[in-house]
């Protein structure tokens, strides 16, 4: 289990031991928009000091250190991986950069958090998790839906036994359509809005899928389907379903601000169980904002910011990860293995949808 490593006690892996008094120093590579909030997050961590930043962006990069005050600043991410002062690394840069940013920083025996996808494929997956193996460290995967309230409440409650046995889950995540052109070429869509609803039938059912079957719709010949949905079977019983599409029109209320315009999310959780069901919607925000523009309803959950601090479910994560690092105890919420797990599942979804046949998994 890559989880059960301690850095903090294993001289053969070159780590220092993190003295009680002194900030935990951390590096970030990646200063785009999700870099942006993990570094307001983590300059205002208690006992956290976010010594370093990196991007090829030297804006990007300046604005950072600015707007945080932070120390150093780097130009690449390996550079920073390689600071002899870090006492962990997160990574917040281009998906198809983590793999070999990821292993560099495992290698180092650094506790890593990598914002997901993990990797491209469940082979570079497995390989992350060898090297934090051999290496006697971590990773946390950026698998943010785990640190929500609300779904913290729903899965406490059905590992509780209170639904009973689970029937079915189903989960949806649909996309504004503005918003497909920046990821057509780029990630397969199972990679970019899946990833969480896989992680979520995972976390909720505490059971291994055993069958996929899927299909997708397309238009053109990007490298993302539209539109993408999958049955999973798994081994206890319980039905899965899936979906995720890039349709939602932008006359849809807002939900989600971004650096250009605001777009929409269209999720929704569905949880039936023997003896309890629930649904979860993101939509359904308790506050909203009617402007000429049209209807905005904020982020209350994941990542609202409120007076320059970003509070809520990420905030929640990176706090989680910073105490596993100081403590030497992996976390109780994040999972790695479930992240490298996830992967295949991925990839049995494409290659199900790709052939029109079911994909059975292995144990």
């Amino acid at each position: 289990m890559v989880g059960n490593a301690n850095f903090e006690h294993s001289p053969e892996a070159g780590q220092r031991m993190v003295e009680p008094l002194r900030p935990l120093r951390l590096g970030l590579a990646g200063a785009g928009r999700f870099g942006q909030l993990h570094a307001a997050v983590l300059a205002r961590l208690p006992g956290v000091q976010l010594l370093a930043v990196a991007d090829p962006d030297p804006l990007a990069l300046e604005r950072t250190q600015l707007g945080h005050g932070v120390e150093r600043g780097y130009g690449d991410a390996l550079e920073l991986i390689a600071d002899p002062d870090l006492d962990a690394v997160v990574l917040a840069t281009p998906d198809e950069q983590h793999h070999g940013q990821a292993l560099a920083a495992l290698r180092g025996g650094r506790p890593l958090f990598l914002e997901k996808p993990l990797a491209a494929t469940w082979a570079e997956g497995r390989e992350l998790a060898g090297a934090a193996q051999a290496h006697h460290t971590w990773f946390q995967v950026g698998l943010v839906l785990r640190y929500d309230l609300s779904h913290r409440l729903l899965q406490r409650r059905i590992r509780a036994g209170s639904f009973g046995d689970l029937v079915s889950i189903r989960a949806q995540r649909n996309c504004s359509q503005s918003g497909f052109a920046a990821i057509a070429d780029r990630i397969h869509t199972v990679f970019r809005t899946l990833t969480h609803d896989i992680d979520l039938v995972l976390w909720l059912s505490g059971s291994p899928v055993r069958r996929v079957i899927a299909t997708e719709y397309r238009q053109g010949d990007h490298l993302a389907p539209q539109g993408c949905f999958a049955l999973l079977e798994l081994a206890n019983g319980c039905i899965a379903q899936l979906e995720s599409s890039w349709y939602v029109p932008a006359q849809a209320p807002a939900n989600l601000e971004g650096q250009r315009a605001a777009s929409c999310i269209d999720a929704e959780l569905a949880v039936v169980g023997t003896r309890q069901s629930a649904k979860l919607r993101w939509l359904d925000s308790p506050l909203q904002i009617w402007s000429p523009e049209g209807v905005l309803r904020p982020d209350t959950d994941l990542w609202p910011e409120v007076d320059g601090r970003v509070v809520g479910a990420l905030r929640e994560q990176m706090a989680d990860f910073t105490r596993a690092v100081r403590s030497g105890e992996p976390s109780a919420i994040a999972d790695p293995d479930a992240a490298v797990e996830g992967l295949r599942i991925a990839e049995a979804i494409i290659e199900s949808a790709a052939t029109g046949q079911p994909v059975c998994l292995d144990p």
